[in-house]
């Protein structure tokens, strides 16, 4: 089965192509624009793998949170390719995806992190493969009773570094461990996720977009100026 897979929710750019005959993933870190290089690196993986566009069956890709351009960008670009291969799509949780990318390599708690930005993280935090905390947007003091009973936590992700050293300010006492390889290449865990969510419940509607948690500057900017006439018209 053809499939490619993309994660654009992070700067850190995850993406990979399978084939019959071969695999092949990149982990792009550094001054990367996804809108500029995106579609480069996707012509040259079809390339090196010996197919076209249409020749793809299966699109995966992360549908947040994270970047709010990222992701729009990562999807849209799917969608085209959907249109020319016919092939479906399916997105998957960035944090459930950054979760899995360790899962079998680590056994105790597993802290997902990725920096939202404001003085905010998105994480997500799972113990012996239970879901603790899912999915949300907040500050390193939300987190801190929750994790000061647990012990040999692995705090991952691309801003893994960065949300440990804002909780260790806090709670010193914590029993944080970073992971050395953060941020990881996602392709491996994404795909898995991917094909598995595939074959439970179908492709995405074609109407699905990505999941934000927190609203765009340009959706506060609108909620602050329909407020302000509000309340001018009072």
């Amino acid at each position: 089965m053809n499939i490619l897979s993309l994660d654009t929710s992070t700067p850190v750019l995850s993406i990979s192509l399978r084939t019959s005959s071969t695999y092949e993933e990149r982990k792009v870190i550094g001054n990367f624009s996804h809108s500029e290089n995106l579609l480069g690196e996707i012509k040259s993986l079809l390339k090196r793998g010996g197919i076209e566009l249409k020749d793809l069956e299966l699109l995966i890709c992360t549908k947040g949170p994270g970047s709010f351009t990222g992701l729009r960008i990562g999807m849209a670009g799917l969608k085209g390719i959907s249109l020319a291969s016919s092939a479906p799509i399916v997105s998957v949780p960035t944090l459930s995806v950054i979760e899995e990318s360790v899962k079998s390599l680590w056994k105790g708690p597993i802290l997902s992190v990725i920096d939202a930005k404001k003085k905010k993280f998105y994480f997500r935090l799972s113990v012996e493969g239970e879901t603790v905390i899912s999915d949300r947007d907040g500050n390193p003091e939300d987190i801190i009773s929750t994790l000061k009973d647990l012990k040999n936590i692995l705090v991952t992700g691309p801003d893994a570094a960065l949300f440990a050293s804002k909780l260790l300010s806090i709670s010193p006492s914590l029993d944080l461990n970073v992971d050395p390889e953060a941020p990881r290449c996602l392709s491996y865990a994404l795909e898995k996720l991917g094909k598995e969510k595939y074959g439970k419940d179908g492709a995405d509607d074609i109407g699905e977009g990505p999941v934000y948690i927190r609203r765009s500057d340009a959706e506060e900017m609108l909620l602050a100026k329909a407020k302000e006439s509000k309340n001018e018209g009072n």
